[in-house]
């Protein structure tokens, strides 16, 4: 390509090459052009060159590899390094894209110019590994492209207030991410100048993001979902992790780390079990590095972070050769380290996350009447008039037919989108305040 694309998509993978077929597909139909794909193979059991074969006589498809192992962020970066579009997406082999999602994202680009775009995402749930007979029903209401505060959000993760991962704040997942979102190229060199890299160890979408939101004054979340997200057992680093010690000490291993050691260097010595110390680990060591910015000035609220390791511990099932009763022994010996009052708030905030609800912006939980029943034979169409015309929520059952895997459900996705968004009557196109 001569010209230089509006988007690189660059999907660093290892060992997927069923997804990343699909992956491929989904880019391939878009009803925009003007991207590239970058497809960095970190496979070490099973390569996917010949899932790319297909794609190979277009230009704007790139199929590289590493020249060695890489761990998840060292692989990220270099494939970012082949990167020349304006805007940049790190995109997993699990994200399947609506077709219209880069012309829906261009239209937002082309009249704002924002230093970060993100958007939501649907779930497409896979059980005993059938990804031809998964699970799929709309999640999410389509809303305006709205614009959100970099520093606010920056503070807003730093402050812990809630975890990482928090039900009611769905909408709010992706926001500052370069994982479900896109940067200006322009802010990433900013961020590799100010910070020596991109993605630094050990959860790379979260010390990104606190790099990026440092370094961007504008960000608009798009609003809508446009991808679809699998979710299946054994694919997901992330879910792994949260579950198991023995998986997190595999992938410290991956890092040329140690878990005991690691722990010493914890916001909490000897504590370390759960995704939020890892993120707080992360964000601490690109706030350590920050000459300039909200970075400088913005701190992680401890009390809050503590909460949540409290909690991320509980869902822990595999504890492998680490000793359960120590390992909660040294986190309740922080606790009772704090405050009387500190102790409180960390109470509370474990009881309001045992009672978090739904997302208010999620499609059932919106304020419609709900049905008893799912009508037989629901097209994408008929789904979004029962929603916003008739204010109604079937229940929440798959809408795809026995043997109807990821391509049938991307086209209802992206179907019953359209339909929503014509009517909500074009309530998707005016840009507001986020929320």
């Amino acid at each position: 390509m001569d010209k230089k694309p509006l988007f690189s998509l660059v999907i660093p993978t290892r060992n997927r090459a069923l997804l990343v077929r699909h992956c491929l597909a989904c880019i391939a139909q878009q009803d925009f052009d003007s991207f590239e794909v970058i497809l960095s193979d970190n496979g070490s059991t099973e390569l996917c060159d010949y899932e790319f074969s297909a794609y190979a006589i277009d230009p704007r498809f790139k199929y590289i590899r590493p020249p060695h192992d890489m761990n998840m962020s060292d692989h990220w970066e270099y494939a970012l390094s082949f990167a020349t579009g304006t805007y940049v997406t790190i995109v997993s082999e699990k994200f399947m894209f609506r077709p219209d999602s880069l012309s829906v994202l261009e239209k937002i680009i082309a009249q704002n110019e924002p230093d970060l775009l993100t958007w939501q995402f649907e779930r497409y749930e896979v059980t005993e590994g059938d990804f031809d007979n998964g699970h799929y029903h709309p999640l999410m209401k389509p809303l305006p492209p709205s614009f959100y505060d970099p520093m606010l959000e920056l503070k807003r993760r730093f402050s812990f207030a809630t975890p990482s991962f928090y039900r009611p704040l769905r909408h709010k997942n992706s926001y500052g991410k370069i994982y479900s979102g896109c940067v200006r190229n322009e802010v990433l060199e900013r961020v590799r100048s100010h910070f020596g890299r991109v993605f630094s160890p050990y959860i790379p979408d979260f010390s990104s993001m606190a790099a990026i939101l440092n370094e961007s004054s504008t960000a608009i979340d798009a609003g809508q979902s446009l991808m679809m997200v699998v979710f299946a057992d054994n694919i997901s680093n992330g879910d792994a992790t949260k579950i198991s010690l023995a998986q997190m000490e595999s992938y410290f291993a991956s890092y040329g780390e140690d878990a005991d050691i690691f722990s010493r260097h914890t916001l909490f010595e000897e504590c370390w079990v759960g995704h939020n110390s890892f993120i707080a680990y992360d964000y601490e060591q690109i706030k350590r590095k920050a000459r300039y910015g909200h970075l400088v000035t913005t701190e992680i609220d401890k009390v809050n972070l503590l909460s949540w390791m409290l909690a991320d511990f509980d869902e822990v099932k595999d504890f492998g050769r680490f000793d359960k009763i120590q390992l909660e022994k040294a986190l309740m010996t922080q606790k009772f380290g704090f405050s009387a009052h500190e102790q409180l708030v960390i109470d509370r905030n474990l009881e309001m996350l045992k009672n978090a609800g739904p997302c208010p912006y999620e499609i059932y939980h919106s304020g419609l009447d709900k049905l008893q029943s799912m009508p037989v034979d629901m097209t994408p169409e008929a789904l979004a008039r029962y929603h916003w015309l008739e204010k109604t929520a079937p229940p929440r059952k798959n809408v795809l037919q026995k043997g109807e895997g990821i391509p049938e459900a991307v086209q209802y996705f992206y179907h019953y989108n359209l339909a929503s968004t014509r009517l909500l009557e074009g309530s998707t196109e005016k840009i507001g305040s986020g929320v």
